[in-house]
């Protein structure tokens, strides 16, 4: 019995996962780094999470 097909990264499910854990790591660098609150931190590594994003599908990658 044949197992499951092998699927690159590109058309995995879990393809967006690398912006989300991105932005996670930037906003506990920020905190880190930082005197901002928690709320701020996720909101900087959300956005920049997102610009990553844009950057990415802009080049042509997504």
């Amino acid at each position: 019995m044949p197992g499951p097909e092998l699927k690159s990264f590109r058309e995995s499910r879990w393809r967006y996962s690398q912006f989300v854990i991105l932005g996670l790591l930037l906003a506990g660098l920020v905190k880190w780094l930082s005197p901002l609150g928690w709320w701020v931190s996720l909101g900087i590594g959300a956005v920049l999470g997102v610009t990553y994003f844009l950057f990415e599908r802009k080049r042509g990658v997504i």
